[in-house]
C-alpha cells in the first residue's frame, strides 16, 4: 500500500518535555485518517511538525516520498489545510476569497475558475457568491473556510475540526464533501472531537495520548479492545486514555 505521509521516531521538545515522543506512523494513500486524543495529546504538534511549521527535536518526515522542509513547495502545492480558525478576507466576496487562495497555486485563468467552481459546487455556496463573510452564518463560513483550502485540488488534505459550532445542514454538507474529496482521490487527515463523524468518515484511527500512539485501527478494531459489551467508540477512548473526548 502506497504512503503518502510516513513519519518516523518524531520528538518534539518544550524546554524538558516531550510533546512529541518517539512518533511513528504511515497515512495510505486515498485513506481518511482520524486522528484523536485528548487536548495536551499532540494532535496540533504532530500536525505541524508534519506541515514543517514547526521544528522539531529528532526523527523523518515523508510526504509523497520526499523529505518534508519548510523550503518543499513542490511538496507544499499538492496540500490542502484546514485549521480550526476560520482565516479568509472580509473585504472579499465568497467567490474572490477562493479565487485568491486557489491563484497560490493555480495561474492559468481557466483552470482556476474551474477549480473555483468545483470548490463551491462542493461546499453548496452556489447562492452566496457574491457575500462577504460578515453576511455568512457560522456554518457557511466554515464552508468558505474549506472551500479557499482544496480548491487547489490538492492530493493530500489535512481538516482540523472543519464541523466545529456548524448547523445540521452545513455539517451534512461538509462530511458529504469530504467522502467525496476521497472519493477523487484525496488523501484526508482528519481531527475531530465528534466520534460520529470518525464512525462516518474514517478508515483508520489514531489515537494520541503524551505525544505516543495509544491505540491504532479501524472503528471495529477499536471496538473489539474494550471490555464493554457493545462499545461505543466513546468507550473505548474514555478506557485507553481516562478522558473523555471533550474536555
Amino acid at each position: 500500500m502506497e504512503n503518502v505521509i510516513e513519519v518516523k521516531n518524531l520528538v518534539k521538545e518544550y524546554k524538558q518535555k516531550r510533546a512529541i515522543d518517539e512518533l511513528s506512523f504511515e497515512v495510505h494513500k486515498g485513506e481518511i485518517l482520524g486522528l484523536l486524543g485528548p487536548n495536551g495529546s499532540g494532535k496540533s504538534t504532530t500536525i505541524n511538525c508534519i506541515l514543517a511549521l514547526l521544528k522539531y527535536s529528532k526523527g523523518d518526515i515523508k510526504i509523497f516520498g520526499k523529505e518534508m522542509s519548510p523550503s518543499a513547495y513542490d511538496i507544499k502545492r499538492e496540500i490542502g489545510v484546514v485549521f480550526q480558525d476560520v482565516a479568509v478576507f472580509n473585504e472579499l466576496s465568497v467567490y474572490d476569497n477562493i479565487n485568491y487562495f486557489c491563484g497560490l497555486y493555480v495561474k492559468d485563468k481557466a483552470t482556476r475558475k474551474q477549480y473555483i467552481e468545483d470548490a463551491i459546487e462542493l461546499t453548496g455556496l452556489e447562492d452566496y457568491k457574491k457575500f462577504r463573510p460578515k453576511q455568512l452564518s457560522g456554518g457557511l463560513l466554515r464552508r468558505l473556510n474549506i472551500a479557499c483550502g482544496i480548491a487547489h485540488k490538492p492530493h493530500l488534505i489535512f481538516l482540523d475540526e472543519p464541523t466545529v459550532a456548524v448547523d445540521p445542514q452545513s455539517r451534512n454538507n461538509i462530511l458529504d464533501g469530504i467522502k467525496k474529496l476521497r472519493d477523487d482521490g484525496a488523501t484526508i487527515v482528519y481531527t475531530t472531537h465528534y466520534m460520529e463523524e470518525v464512525e462516518i468518515l474514517c478508515d483508520r484511527i489514531l489515537i494520541l495520548d503524551k505525544g505516543k500512539i495509544i491505540a491504532q485501527g479501524s472503528s471495529s478494531e477499536l471496538k473489539a479492545l474494550s471490555h464493554i459489551e457493545n462499545a461505543t467508540l466513546n468507550d473505548v477512548f474514555l478506557e485507553i486514555t481516562g478522558k473523555e473526548l471533550r474536555d
